[in-house]
């Protein structure tokens, strides 16, 4: 949004004066056009311009923004806001509120996740104030009798764009850790790099280690790490750049506060007809490298059934684990290829902490202890049934069910609640993220290639919450900057 004139935001004050015809004003706001909610519907006819809401009796202040794109300052044709506390959004990992056209929520203490995404004092009253999207119009409506409560619009040109701008330092700081444009690199380039990344997986942190003293199989993230997690990318790179703009998650691995877990499967296209695209596959995993080599100590990626030049590895009739094997010797040399497949090798297959169980595919449906996963070398049969296996269901008796995942929680010494999220079955075509999958409580499929939204799992406070991001095309936009 270009920036607002002087007779502009006129205009726009006098339309909210007109929309507040009646209310009083909000003296203990210190923001122009603050005004107190009444106890009945208001309704903003203002579109494309943020809000703060600010609750009795202490005060709190809540943002409310239009969810705009990168590329663009304005929300474009979709209506939707997001609802978040200012206070901590820009600076941790922290949950938000989408608000789309017909949504509505009621704000309360009632409700402990709004306590912890929105850090609502305690002693506000279970239901306080409800706000609704209607086409991208604001509707307020308290709850409780003289609520008290003020809402004023944020009209600087800082305020309007900040969140945009926000994210636009991000892309600039993701260009330096590639190291310019995303461009596919040269040979001797990704050689020295893949290799540079197996001297780190030689010794990488965070693995007890086998009995031959290599890294085992587990990671075990430590308590004081925040934790987000990203499900199979399949040749996505600009899903991967999108989360990594989203919330604070970039400023989390950059400050040592945060890990990043990758649940294998970066590459081979899965939308139909580009099977056997392999570019985008190439540069997604140097990317990934790059990251790798910037955070070695907090970014995992583990393995994948698609991790492999298998020739069982197909889609579609196109044999893309040779073809990926043949696209490599062609474009970087069997040096790289070699490489490449000692990567696979010194990867993990599970990650943990104390607030979630991660891998590729599937709990094991046969018992197994923790020292069996850090031995995993030792034992193909489970390899493959954390990177291959898929829920029981009709037709597939070999599947995994709920009596699994309570065996694999025990095996791990974890509490019987404690979230499981695996990728590799996506429950449609149409998503990216499934709770409660196979109505089993605290599991989770998180799938990371869908096209227009791309779902992460990320820990707040001591649990681990679906969070959801519309898909950009951040790729482009890192190579139209400048050095």
């Amino acid at each position: 949004m270009a920036k607002s004139s002087s007779k502009a935001k006129k205009t726009l004050l006098k339309m909210l004066k007109n929309s507040f015809s009646g209310l009083t004003q909000c003296e203990e706001v210190d923001l122009k056009a603050a005004y107190r909610l009444p106890d009945k519907k208001v309704r903003v006819p203002l579109r494309d311009y943020p809000f703060q809401l600010n609750l009795h009796p202490d005060g709190k202040a809540l943002h409310l923004y239009p969810e705009r794109r990168l590329a663009s300052e304005k929300s474009g044709r979709r209506r939707d806001y997001i609802l978040f506390d200012p206070e901590v959004y820009y600076t941790r990992i922290s949950g938000f509120y989408r608000l789309q056209d017909g949504d509505r929520i009621t704000l309360g203490s009632a409700d402990p996740q709004q306590r912890l995404f929105l850090n609502l004092p305690k002693d506000l009253p279970a239901r306080k104030l409800s706000i609704s999207n209607d086409d991208g119009e604001l509707v307020f409506k308290s709850h409780v009798s003289n609520p008290r409560s003020c809402i004023a619009p944020l009209l600087k040109d800082k305020k309007v764009n900040r969140i945009v701008h926000w994210r636009r330092k991000k892309v600039q700081r993701l260009r330096r850790i590639y190291g310019g444009p995303l461009r596919r690199l040269g040979e001797k380039e990704a050689l020295a790099l893949i290799r540079q990344v197996n001297t780190i997986m030689e010794k990488e942190a965070h693995r007890p280690p086998d009995r031959k003293g290599r890294p085992g199989g587990l990671v075990t993230i430590p308590r004081k790490k925040q934790t987000f997690i990203l499900g199979d990318l399949h040749a996505k790179p600009d899903n991967l750049l999108t989360i990594l703009t989203q919330n604070a998650f970039l400023e989390a691995l950059e400050e040592e506060r945060a890990c990043f877990v990758i649940l294998g499967d970066a590459v081979h296209n899965e939308e139909e007809g580009q099977y056997d695209e392999m570019e985008n596959s190439l540069l997604i995993m140097d990317l990934i490298f790059r990251l790798k080599c910037r955070f070695p100590r907090q970014l995992f990626y583990l393995r994948g059934n698609h991790d492999s030049f298998s020739p069982d590895i197909a889609k579609g009739g196109i044999p893309q684990g040779l073809l990926w094997e043949k696209t490599l010797i062609k474009e970087r040399g069997k040096a790289y290829r070699n490489e490449m497949e000692r990567f696979y090798g010194l990867l993990p297959y599970v990650a943990c902490s104390d607030s979630f169980i991660a891998c590729h595919a599937a709990p094991p449906v046969t018992t197994v202890t923790r020292e069996q996963i850090v031995n995993i070398r030792d034992n193909p049969k489970l390899v493959k049934e954390l990177t291959s296996n898929r829920m029981m269901r009709p037709g597939r008796p070999t599947g995994y069910t709920k009596g699994d995942i309570k065996r694999f929680r025990k095996a791990l010494g974890l509490p019987s609640h404690t979230p499981l999220i695996v990728g590799h079955t996506p429950m449609s075509n149409d998503d990216t993220l499934w709770e409660r999958v196979g109505d089993i409580d605290d599991h989770y499929i998180v799938y990371a290639s869908d096209r227009h939204w791309v779902g992460v799992m990320a820990q707040i406070g001591d649990r681990m919450y679906p969070l959801l991001y519309p898909a950009e095309p951040v790729g482009a936009l890192i190579d139209a900057l400048t050095d």
